[in-house]
């Protein structure tokens, strides 16, 4: 490889993030990524999302079976908005999508054109498939399972730092809801608060144990909204609290847990839920570490079908979503060269 290909993957990346797509208003870049890949020499697949003028794009080389490809790479088009044009130093790029998820969509991109152009056969062998609404619903994905694709190996791009996940956490999303008795507060007697035994329930919720893992980390909780009471100079008649837990051990043991330590104080209602994904050890040498967001991975209907599944990319989850989000060039290239490896590895000796 030469300088040719990284100022090449940098360039895409500029173009792609001159286009705006975020959630819902993906299609007018999904016609720049298919327009791309087709000049390439890749056979683009439209899929439309019902009743809308979104659509995933599929991409297989050439005369290659779009049913059946060797290697998959997936990634999203969209972003969470605002959007924002893009800048550059000599180090960075920034802007929105830079690396959730643009950089990984440059980047697989880019890799496909060095493999199609330095082995055809290995580059029939890949299929490329980005889709719509990863950030708020899955729509694309959900859809993208008609097609019917059933890969020997999944790698899905988000920025993990150039490390393989170990696992993609699950998520549980429940409400407590605790019921007091209105009164006047200026009289104990009066009332029960809803809001202090939400308190105390809290307190155990955010005090207990929960489940850790050397290899896949530990299960985390957030108790990102709060609401109850009626007046300051009355005892709450009612509270809610909802929490996000990230999961390691099953959705399952975390609500039986979770029930236990409420322990009758506070129903406890599901909101949403998916289990943990254990991912794969790459065949080539790479560092890997716990990935605590949430991917497509879930909604992928052939994921325990594969042989194995990877979530790899360059740049940070941490600042994604931002307005300082960004992804290093250095990243970019090694995003891009990694890809190339491990797809050549994939095709040459499993």
């Amino acid at each position: 490889m030469t300088i040719k290909w990284e100022e090449e993957v940098e360039k895409r990346l500029l173009d792609y993030m001159s286009h705006s797509s975020t959630t819902g208003n993906e299609a007018k870049f999904a016609e720049v990524v298919a327009k791309d890949l087709e000049d390439n020499g890749w056979t683009v697949q439209k899929q439309f999302i019902p009743d809308t003028d979104r659509f995933n794009v599929y991409a297989t080389f050439r005369n290659s079976d779009p049913k059946y490809v060797k290697v998959l790479l997936n990634t999203h088009l969209d972003t969470v908005p605002p959007y924002f044009p893009p800048t550059q130093d000599d180090k960075n790029i920034y802007g929105n999508g830079s690396n959730d998820a643009k950089g990984q969509l440059a980047a697989m991109v880019t890799a496909a054109t060095i493999i199609s152009n330095t082995d055809e056969d290995v580059a029939r062998a890949l299929g490329l498939l980005f889709v719509v609404g990863e950030e708020l619903d899955h729509v694309g994905m959900i859809e993208a399972n008609k097609l019917g694709i059933l890969p020997d190996y999944l790698l899905v791009g988000e920025p993990t730092e150039l490390k393989f996940g170990t696992i993609q956490k699950g998520a549980l999303k429940v409400k407590l809801t605790v019921t007091g008795q209105a009164g006047h507060s200026g009289y104990p007697d009066s009332g029960t608060s809803a809001i202090h035994k939400m308190v105390e329930v809290l307190n155990d919720v955010l005090k207990f144990e929960w489940p850790s893992d050397k290899t896949y980390g530990s299960t985390t909780l957030n108790v990102g909204k709060i609401a109850g009471g009626q007046a300051l100079n009355a005892w709450a008649a009612q509270c809610d609290a909802d929490i996000f837990f990230r999961v390691v051990t099953s959705v399952k043991n975390i609500e039986e847990l979770l029930n236990k330590v409420v322990d009758g104080r506070a129903e406890v209602t599901l909101l949403s839920s998916n289990d943990p994904v254990i991912l794969d050890v790459p065949p080539i040498e790479a560092e890997t570490d716990q990935v605590s967001f949430n991917t497509d991975i879930a909604y992928f209907d052939a994921k325990d079908k594969v042989k194995a599944k990877y979530l790899f990319g360059g740049g940070s989850i941490k600042n994604a979503h931002s307005k300082n989000e960004f992804i290093p060039k250095d990243e970019l290239h090694k995003c891009t060269s990694t890809l190339v490896k491990l797809v050549h590895n994939l095709y040459s000796h499993h």
